[in-house]
């Protein structure tokens, strides 16, 4: 829906959002696997009840994605005109992408932070949670921009407005899901522990 919504705008447009989307897709990959790694973290120290071990890990994951998010779409801004220029030699090609570039690649961390708090609720062995706050937020929301506040306003700047925004919505949600899946089982883990005590 937000490609047929840029769409609309024109083919010097969806050159222009072609263009950066691929750059971005640059930083995207090096903020995934941070998603990949303190899941796997995390997991491992789920299955070994290490308890004191776990939000440590998830602030470790935040602070790294945000410092290679930050950096890598600090330097895309920063190198945008000549990124795009891979791409295209039309000066208006290459404005359209950093007026994409300008919003997505600032903003970025903050899918990379959704991402790691996603992973981290994974980890703690709960899936179904995250993947329909995922699917609300990160799409749901932006459905729901487009026929509201992008209906009110066309622009491309309000358009891709709708990420940023439904990143930090849906990291804010998975959050307080991580927070309250992990007290739940570190209580388990520690009603285990004092059975096994007790027993001994």
């Amino acid at each position: 829906m937000i490609q047929s919504s840029v769409n609309s705008f024109g083919s010097v447009v969806v050159a222009g959002n072609t263009a950066a989307s691929n750059i971005e897709g640059f930083v995207y990959t090096a903020m995934n696997s941070f998603y990949q790694a303190w899941l796997n973290f995390t997991s491992q120290n789920v299955g070994a009840r290490k308890t004191k071990r776990v939000v440590p890990i998830l602030g470790l994951s935040l602070g790294c994605v945000m410092a290679v998010g930050m950096g890598l779409g600090f330097a895309a801004v920063l190198a945008g005109r000549q990124l795009l220029g891979i791409y295209s030699s039309d000066p208006e090609v290459i404005s359209y992408g950093l007026s994409r570039i300008h919003v997505i690649c600032l903003t970025y961390f903050l899918c990379g932070m959704m991402d790691v708090t996603c992973g981290s609720i994974r980890g703690l062995g709960v899936s179904v949670t995250p993947t329909v706050v995922s699917l609300t937020g990160a799409c749901g929301l932006r459905i729901l921009w487009i026929y509201t506040i992008f209906a009110a306003n066309r622009s491309l700047f309000v358009l891709y407005l709708s990420y940023p925004v439904s990143w930090a919505i849906t990291f804010a949600a998975h959050l307080v899901c991580f927070f309250l899946f992990f007290r739940k089982w570190k209580e388990r883990v520690e009603r285990e522990q004092e059975r096994s005590a007790v027993s001994v």
